[in-house]
C-alpha cells in the first residue's frame, strides 16, 4: 500500500439554503473551482474538491441548495441522499446570517443524523449593518457544535473554520434540544434521522423510503410505519404534524434567545458621502444618455468628434502593428478599433456610471439597500433594467464585438496572420485546407478566435458583474408578472437569462422550476428565442454596424413571438403553475477576484467546447465545397436547394443557406458566418435584421438539443426542433416583407 492510500481521508459535505455563500466557502476551502458531476440516477449537479488539512486529506462535496430536509425538489432530494448514502465525518452548514429562524430549521434537521457539524453564520456584516445582533456562542452551546461566524467574499473566517473542522464534535442529542417533548423521546430509537424519517414517510418520497430500506432494513421501515399508525390509533392527531409543531416550537424559543434588534447602521449614516457620489453618477447618466441619443439619432457626441479629430491629427496608419493596435483604422474619416479610442470611450460613457455606482455599493449600505428595493419595483426596475442592457450593448456590442474583433480579425488575422501563412504555404491542396475560402485558420479560427472570442469574453465579464452583484435574482421578482403571462413565474428568469450565457447550462437550470409544465415552456422558450453569448455578442456587433434601430427591431420582433409562444404554450399545455418562494441575495459591489476567475474558467470552456467544433463545421463546408456531383459541389447544390426559401422567401443572399445549416452545429457559428457576410458587404440593413431574426429563433446548436433529449426525451426534443425550423423562417419572411413593402432604411 503507498504513501499516499495509506493516508486518511475524511468527507466533508456543505448544506445550506440557496444564495447563502456555499459556493464561496466551497472554493476558500479547496481553493479552486472543481468540474461538477451528476448525482447518480438524477441530473442534478454536485461540485467536489479536495483539501489537505492538519495531516488529513478531505473530499468537499458541495450539495444544491435547500429550504428544507423534508424535500419538495429533486435539489432537496439529492441533499438528503447525500446525507444518507456518502456518511460524511462532518457536516457545515453555511447560512444566512440575516434570517436565523430559516438558518435554524435547516440546523434542527441536521442535528438529527448525529454527525459531528459545523454552523457556519455567513454575511455577519450585513447582519449587523441591518441592526441585527447574533449569540454566536449561545447557539454554539446549545447544539454543542463550533459555530463561526465569516463574511465569505472577503475570506474573513476562513481561519476559525479550519480550526472548528479539526475540533469538530457530535451535536446535542434531540432529548437535549427537545425537552419535555415526549414524542421527540419515542422517537430516538426507531430510526436515524427519526424525525425525517417520519417526514419522509408521510410525504411518500419513494427514493427516500427505498434508502431507509438499505440503511435500517425492512424491520426498520416496519418500526416507523407501526410508530405512525400506533399514534393516530392512540386518538392523536398525525405524528408528522406534531413533530412539525415540536420544531417550530424550538425555533421560536431559539430565535427569541439569540437574536436581538437594534438600530439599523443604515440610520445612522452620513448623507453627504452619498449625495456627492449621487451628484457623480447622475452626470455619467447624463453623458451616457447623450451618448445613446446620438448614436440611435444619428448626431455628434464628444466620442463620435474625438474620433474624427484623431483621424485628422494622424491619418492613415503606416500599417505597423503597434500602430494600428494603438490608433485603429482610418475608417469613414474617423479611428475605430483602437485601444486609444476605446480607452477614451470607456472613459467618456462607462466608468462615469460605473466607478459612482461601485463606490456606492461598496461603501453606502443604504445606498445598496436601497438600489435593491428599486431594481425590483416596476416603476423604478425598468428604467434601470434598460439602463443595464444599455450597458451591456455598449461593453459587449462595441468593446467586445467592434473594437476588439477590430483588433483581432481584421488587423491581426487579416492584415499579418493569414497574408503571411499564404505567402509562407506553397498554392495547393494543403494551403486551400488551411487559409482557403473555407480554411482552418482563414475561416475556423477566424471565427473562433477573431470574432467570438472577444464578443464571448467581454459577456462572461459582463455576465460575472451582474451575477456576483445581486441583481440577477431581483431581476427574477421585477419579471414575475410577465413571466405569468407565458405559464412560469419570475424563477424561470434565470435560466433565461443563463441561456444568454450558453443554451446547454441554461436548458439543465430550467430544473430550478418545481412543475413539468414550466421546465417544458421554459426549455421551449430557451430553444426558440435566446441567443446565446457568442450570438448574442455578434448580433450585437452587426447591430453597431448598421443602427440601433436594427437591434430594437430584432429584439422586439422576437421577444414578442417569445410572448407569443409561451401565452398559447401555457393555455395548450396541461399542468398548474407553482409558488414564486424565492432567497433574494443582498445587493453588493461585485469581487474583481470572482469575476476574474469566472470569466477565465469559462473561457476555458469556450476554448475546450466551442473551438473544435467551429473547426469541425469549417472542415464540413470545406469538404461540402470539394466534393462534386455532376460537375457541381455539393455546397453549390445544398445552395441551391434553399434557394427558394432563403433567397425566394427571406431574400437573403444564397451564401447564407449553408450558414443556417451550420447554426445547428453551433449556433454561434451561424451567427459568426452572417456577421461576416455582413463586414463584407454582402447583407444590407434590411438583411441584416431578416438574418440576425431567422438566426435568433432557428434551432438550437447540436449541444443544446442533446441536452433537450436529455432533459425532456428524444420525442419532445424533436417536437420542438420540428415546430422552431419553419416558424423561425415564417418570421423572417413576414418581417421581410414589411421592411421591403415599407421600404425601411438602416443607415
Amino acid at each position: 500500500m503507498t504513501a499516499q492510500a495509506a493516508r486518511v481521508s475524511k468527507k466533508v459535505v456543505l448544506v445550506g439554503n440557496p444564495n447563502v455563500g456555499k459556493s464561496v466557502i466551497f472554493r476558500l476551502l479547496t481553493g479552486s473551482y472543481v468540474l461538477v458531476s451528476n448525482f447518480p440516477g438524477t441530473t442534478v449537479e454536485v461540485s467536489r474538491g479536495k483539501m489537505e488539512l492538519g495531516g488529513l486529506s478531505y473530499e468537499v462535496v458541495d450539495t444544491p441548495g435547500v429550504n428544507s430536509l423534508v424535500p419538495q425538489s429533486e435539489d432537496e432530494r439529492v441533499a438528503c441522499q447525500i446525507l444518507l448514502r456518502e456518511k460524511p465525518d462532518v457536516i457545515i452548514q453555511v447560512a444566512d446570517a440575516k434570517n436565523l429562524r430559516r438558518t435554524l430549521l435547516i440546523t434542527s434537521q441536521l442535528v438529527e443524523f448525529g454527525i459531528p457539524m459545523i454552523l457556519v453564520l455567513n454575511m455577519i456584516d450585513e447582519a449587523e449593518e441591518r441592526g441585527i445582533e447574533i449569540d454566536t456562542q449561545g447557539l454554539s452551546e446549545f447544539f454543542s457544535i463550533p459555530a463561526v461566524e465569516t463574511i465569505a467574499i472577503y475570506s474573513k473566517g476562513r481561519k476559525q473554520l479550519l480550526g472548528a473542522i479539526q475540533n469538530v464534535g457530535k451535536p446535542n442529542k434531540l432529548a437535549a434540544l427537545y425537552p419535555k417533548e415526549k414524542i421527540i423521546e419515542a422517537l430516538q430509537s426507531l430510526a436515524t434521522p427519526p424525525m425525517l424519517s417520519i417526514e419522509w414517510l408521510a410525504e411518500g418520497d419513494r427514493e427516500l423510503i427505498r434508502t431507509n430500506v438499505e440503511l435500517q432494513g425492512a424491520a426498520g421501515l416496519a418500526s416507523l410505519k407501526k410508530a405512525r399508525e400506533g399514534h393516530k390509533a392512540a386518538g392523536h392527531g398525525s405524528l408528522e404534524k406534531e413533530i412539525g409543531d415540536a420544531r417550530g416550537r424550538l425555533l421560536d424559543r431559539l430565535v427569541e434567545l439569540h437574536k436581538k434588534k437594534r438600530q439599523s447602521r443604515f440610520l445612522q449614516e452620513s448623507g453627504v458621502f452619498k449625495k456627492i457620489w449621487l451628484a457623480l453618477l447622475f452626470c455619467g447618466v447624463v453623458l451616457f444618455a447623450w451618448n445613446e441619443a446620438g448614436a440611435l439619432l444619428r448626431f455628434q457626441t464628444p466620442f463620435t468628434l474625438f474620433l474624427q479629430w484623431l483621424a485628422g491629427k494622424f491619418g492613415q496608419p503606416s500599417g505597423g502593428l503597434i500602430e494600428t493596435v494603438l490608433l485603429g483604422i482610418n475608417s469613414a474619416g474617423r479611428f475605430e478599433y483602437g485601444i486609444i479610442p476605446e480607452a477614451i470611450h470607456f472613459l467618456l460613457f462607462i466608468a462615469p456610471i460605473m466607478i459612482p455606482l461601485g463606490v456606492l455599493l461598496s461603501r453606502s449600505r443604504s445606498f445598496a439597500y436601497e438600489f435593491g428595493i428599486f431594481s425590483r419595483k416596476a416603476s423604478t426596475g425598468i428604467p434601470i433594467l434598460i439602463g443595464v442592457l444599455l450597458l451591456l450593448y455598449e461593453f459587449v456590442g462595441y468593446t467586445g464585438a467592434q473594437t476588439l474583433v477590430g483588433l483581432l480579425e481584421k488587423v491581426l488575422f487579416g492584415q499579418h496572420v493569414i497574408p503571411y501563412l499564404r505567402a509562407l504555404i506553397p498554392a495547393g491542396f494543403f494551403a486551400e485546407l488551411m487559409v482557403g475560402k473555407y480554411g482552418l485558420i482563414s475561416m475556423g479560427l477566424t471565427y473562433a478566435i477573431g470574432i467570438v472570442l472577444p464578443v464571448v469574453g467581454t459577456f462572461f465579464i459582463a455576465f460575472g458583474l451582474l451575477e456576483d452583484s445581486g441583481y440577477l435574482p431581483r431581476l427574477s421578482i421585477l419579471s414575475d408578472r410577465l413571466m405569468r403571462i407565458m405559464g412560469l413565474n419570475g424563477k424561470a428568469i434565470l435560466p433565461m437569462v443563463l441561456g444568454f450565457g450558453c443554451g446547454t447550462m441554461a436548458t439543465m437550470s430550467a430544473r430550478i422550476l418545481s412543475s413539468k409544465k414550466e421546465r417544458l415552456i421554459a426549455i421551449f422558450l430557451l430553444a426558440l428565442g435566446i441567443p446565446c453569448s457568442a450570438q448574442l455578442g455578434v448580433m450585437l456587433g452587426m447591430a453597431a454596424g448598421f443602427s440601433q434601430k436594427a437591434m430594437l427591431i430584432v429584439i422586439g420582433v422576437v421577444f414578442s413571438q417569445l410572448l407569443l409562444v409561451g401565452y398559447l404554450s401555457s393555455k395548450l399545455l396541461r399542468g398548474k403553475p407553482s409558488e414564486f418562494i424565492f432567497e433574494i441575495p443582498p445587493i453588493r459591489t461585485p469581487q474583481l477576484k470572482n469575476v476574474v476567475l469566472k470569466t477565465w474558467y469559462r473561457v476555458q470552456w469556450y476554448l475546450k467546447e466551442a473551438v473544435p467544433l467551429f473547426l469541425v463545421g469549417t472542415l464540413a463546408l470545406f469538404a461540402l465545397d470539394n466534393l462534386h456531383l455532376m460537375g457541381q459541389s455539393l455546397l453549390s447544390w445544398t445552395q441551391k436547394a434553399l434557394e427558394p426559401i432563403v433567397s425566394g422567401l427571406l431574400h437573403l443572399p444564397v451564401e447564407s443557406a449553408g450558414i443556417f445549416l451550420l447554426g445547428f452545429l453551433r449556433r454561434d457559428y451561424g451567427a459568426a458566418g452572417l456577421y461576416d457576410l455582413a463586414r463584407r458587404g454582402m447583407l444590407n440593413g434590411q438583411q441584416v435584421v431578416v438574418s440576425m431574426i431567422v438566426i435568433t429563433l432557428f434551432v438550437p446548436c447540436l449541444a443544446s438539443f442533446l441536452m433537450i433529449v436529455k432533459e425532456q426525451g428524444m420525442k419532445r426534443a424533436l417536437a420542438i426542433t420540428g415546430f422552431i425550423v419553419p416558424f423561425a423562417l415564417s418570421v423572417g419572411t413576414v418581417v421581410s416583407w414589411i421592411l421591403r413593402t415599407f421600404d425601411v432604411q438602416f443607415h
